[in-house]
């Protein structure tokens, strides 16, 4: 595909992803001064300016396989920032689900063959980094009462091991660039840190500045997971 005057695509990603990074920067504004207007309409409103971007990256040379599934786990991403935003136990439960609904999404959308047989060395610290956390959270879980939630989180959890090992597993796929690879994994870190510290903020101990640290990790995760459809 043509790229330059005879393809304008290029030019309006880049306009797009401008608008995302805006919406972006004043959500953690919103965020930090605790203005729940703003984070109420730029919270969402970043993610459907990230769909925009992954619309126009669909107009340039891309991987199918991966933007067919990408943009449907951005989908589940923004009904997620929606739910999650309604301040009720059911709000977070269905933000929950969406969420693990959107990592099914990018696990899928990583591959679309088994990963090299190399690459499942890399499942073992994978699993090792969430399960970590995943213990003191479901540890803080039992003993605050809140058990039900256990078994939704161990199961978000899970995804969030298949999803982090599955853009590891890019350094051992020959068909992925340097570019692409940076991107994805980048990506995919940048997603579990923001849950990390959302879930140890909100289950184990809440700490300065927690919401602010996720809401800019989680951001600049999305971002860089809709950049790497690109080839």
């Amino acid at each position: 595909m043509k790229r330059g005057r005879d393809n304008p695509a290029p030019t309006r990603m880049n306009i797009a992803l401008i608008i995302t990074l805006a919406c972006a920067f004043t959500d953690w504004y919103a965020v930090a001064r605790q203005n729940k207007t703003l984070q109420y309409f730029f919270k969402p409103a970043t993610m459907v300016a990230l769909l925009l971007v992954a619309f126009f990256i669909l107009q340039t040379p891309h991987d199918a396989w991966q933007a067919r599934w990408f943009i449907v786990g951005f989908f589940f991403s923004l009904l997620a920032d929606i739910f999650l935003m309604l301040s009720n136990p059911r709000g977070f439960l269905f933000g929950l689900g969406a969420f693990l609904l959107a990592h099914v999404c990018y696990i899928i959308g990583l591959n679309p063959t088994v990963p090299p047989f190399a690459a499942f060395v890399l499942l073992i610290p994978c699993a090792l980094i969430v399960g970590l956390v995943l213990w003191r959270v479901l540890a803080s879980l039992r003993a605050s009462n809140h058990s039900s939630l256990a078994a939704p989180v161990l199961a978000y959890g899970l995804a969030m091991t298949l999803m982090l090992f599955s853009a590891w597993a890019t350094l051992f796929r020959a068909d992925w660039n340097e570019t692409r690879r940076a991107f994805v994994i980048v990506g995919a870190t940048l997603f579990f840190i923001s849950d990390a510290m959302l879930a140890w903020n909100r289950f184990v101990k809440s700490f300065h500045a927690a919401k602010l640290g996720v809401i800019i990790t989680y951001h600049l995760a999305q971002i860089a997971l809709a950049l790497s459809i690109q080839t």
